[in-house]
């Protein structure tokens, strides 16, 4: 049995199919000084086929890339990318090596820009560039690029790593199941396997070495595990758990219209984070009553150059017209110089968590952020729209950037351009700054909107991503949980709304307790949460869920309250947290 990462959940079962995409091996060859210019040229040959490559996937994949054609695009603009191709060419004509080596060189080095990031969203955009990267390592090498248009039967696809390109020419008819060991939830293969509903675990190390072609694979997406050649027993056992799991989820999918209300009539509004136009289709058919985490750095991570105000608000103008009648928040830039933001005029940082990012950056760099801002007050005319500042620690940086706003207001006035004058202004509590000085901060904005990764990482001094001391991520930790409290406590206090975008609020196992801590108005997450966050919320009543809350808050140690709640979740729900092997139903005690 492997283990890895669930990025799509369900149980896929069948042959292996092992797609070819190991890592090519590259050898450092130096060049004579006359074939420098020869080199070059083979450089860019190989950039240029890999574009006709891309292009023609793009064209054959009909009406799957219309709807994820901002992958491929994303995709054709790495290929583009001034630092990859110029510092790959320099590299050629200064060191006289050979361009495989050259173009390794420079992965390298946006390599080590990533690992120091500590956004797991921004890191998973790693994958992205490596995969363009070997493409045009193989095309150097003269490499076949095999694709999954290739497949004519069932099968549960496993390789090292899987491109846009290869999920948008596959046919989900032939694809159970999909097994890697690179990837994670904000990769590509997070969003392709989520939105296609294939069962997908990523991040198995040494997978392709342990399983051949034509073995038979299951892939379980609920545990995170992937079983090879399994006997007839374990066989029948997961045949018995695929069947009862699709049965689950559908039945989750038809009250995706009803109200996400709890049993004693509070409304708990339920709203999706985003960070592709795209993605709207989602929203409609899990039933996200709009947008409340809208992230804008995918806007610049695939860019070429800093987008202008025009493709800004072209792109947010479809997400509002996509979400109307429902409210988009549209999260202002939380990007530092450590994620590759192209000329920003910052040079890399030493320990980007803690230095020049988010609202930060943004007033450090006040004429980007006011392009953006433009965008977004133009684009208010088309939908609901609110705006929401990100990594703020003190009033001050709010005051600013309201100032900055409303310069924009005046000059927007002035030239006749219409806009929502009546936009509303948030600011994200994440770090614990602002969680302490949270009662000054709702005194100058209209919402707060809990960034609860951030706080959980900032509050417990810990990198989720570093694996010496990832353990020690925890969530429901007692600081995190009395803090947690607070905000709500002082958001109440104050009669602002408050919401809670972090992944915590996609957790159905904390459902009952975050609305136990405290008022809560909004709960924005992975549009796929909705439907069993929205049956916790259905099924409960507001004074359970603060008596449940009150028992963890005097509980001292972080395994006694994991331990509680997970407990206490099986024994209300079980047909959500108490199943057997084979996710069969047991019966039990509800709400």
């Amino acid at each position: 049995m492997l283990k890895g990462t669930t990025v799509s959940r369900g149980v896929a079962i069948g042959k292996a199919y092992l797609l070819d995409r190991s890592r090519v091996c590259v050898l450092k060859k130096k060049i004579q000084p006359e074939d420098v210019e020869k080199e070059i040229k083979r450089f860019q040959e190989a950039i240029d086929q890999s574009k006709r490559q891309m292009q023609e996937i793009k064209d054959k994949a009909g009406k799957v890339a219309d709807k994820y054609a901002i992958i491929l695009d994303t995709y054709m603009l790495l290929l583009d990318d001034d630092i990859l191709v110029s510092e790959t060419i320099e590299n050629i004509r200064n060191e006289q090596v050979n361009a495989e080596w050259s173009l390794t060189l420079v992965l390298n080095k946006f390599n080590t820009l990533f690992e120091n990031m500590n956004d797991e969203y921004l890191k998973g955009k790693q994958d992205d560039l490596d995969l363009v990267v070997h493409r045009i390592l193989r095309n150097l090498l003269g490499h076949d690029q095999e694709t999954l248009a290739d497949i004519v039967e069932p099968v549960v696809v496993v390789s090292h790593s899987l491109s846009p390109s290869d999920t948008l020419t596959m046919s989900k008819n032939h694809v159970l199941g999909m097994a890697t060991e690179v990837g994670g939830k904000t990769s590509h293969i997070g969003i392709f396997s989520s939105a296609l509903g294939i069962p997908a675990v990523v991040g198995i190390k040494d997978l392709t070495l342990k399983i051949n072609t034509g073995d038979q694979v299951i892939i379980d997406a609920i545990e995170g595990e992937v079983i090879v050649n399994p006997d007839k027993d374990l066989l029948k056992t997961y045949l018995k758990k695929q069947k009862n799991y699709q049965n689950y989820e559908n039945k989750l999918l038809e009250e995706i219209d009803l109200t996400a209300e709890t049993l004693d009539g509070s409304p708990i509004h339920l709203a999706a984070n985003i960070e592709m136009e795209h993605e709207i289709k989602s929203l409609r058919k899990f039933g996200a009553r709009g947008v409340g985490l809208f992230r804008t750095e995918f806007l610049y991570l695939t860019s070429s150059s800093l987008p202008t105000e025009s493709s800004l608000f072209k792109t947010f103008k479809k997400v509002l017209e996509g979400v109307d009648p429902h409210p988009v928040v549209i999260r202002t830039l939380d990007i530092g110089g450590d994620k590759l933001l192209k000329n920003s005029g910052h040079d890399r940082e030493d320990n980007p968590a803690l230095g020049l990012r988010g609202i930060r950056m943004s007033l450090h760099n006040p004429k980007f952020f006011i392009i953006q801002l433009r965008a977004i007050l133009r684009a208010s005319l088309f939908g609901k729209t609110k705006i929401l500042y990100p990594m703020v620690s003190n009033v001050d940086e709010i005051i600013q950037a309201n100032e900055l706003l409303e310069q924009v207001k005046k000059e927007l006035q002035e030239n006749q351009i219409p806009f929502d004058d009546e936009i509303e202004i948030g600011a994200m509590i994440e770090t614990p700054a602002a969680a302490i000085s949270v009662k000054h901060i709702l005194e100058v904005v209209d919402f707060i909107s809990v960034g609860t990764n951030d706080l959980t990482q900032y509050v417990m001094a810990v990198d989720r991503t570093n694996e010496n001391v990832a353990h020690l991520y925890q969530p429901f930790h007692p600081a995190v949980l009395k803090i947690l409290k607070e905000i709500l406590l002082a958001a109440e206090q104050s009669g602002k709304p408050v919401t809670i975008c972090g992944e915590l609020g996609g957790d159905p196992m904390a459902t009952m307790l975050l609305l136990g801590l405290g008022k809560l108005d909004e709960l924005s997450m992975d549009p796929h949460s909705i439907p069993k966050v929205k049956k916790i919320i259905r099924n409960i009543h507001l004074d359970q869920a603060r008596e449940f809350a009150d028992q963890v808050l005097n509980m001292s140690s972080v395994k006694e309250i994991n331990q509680f709640i997970a407990e206490e979740m099986r024994v209300r729900f079980p047909s959500d947290f108490d199943r057997d092997q084979t996710f069969e139903e047991k019966p039990g005690k509800t709400c």
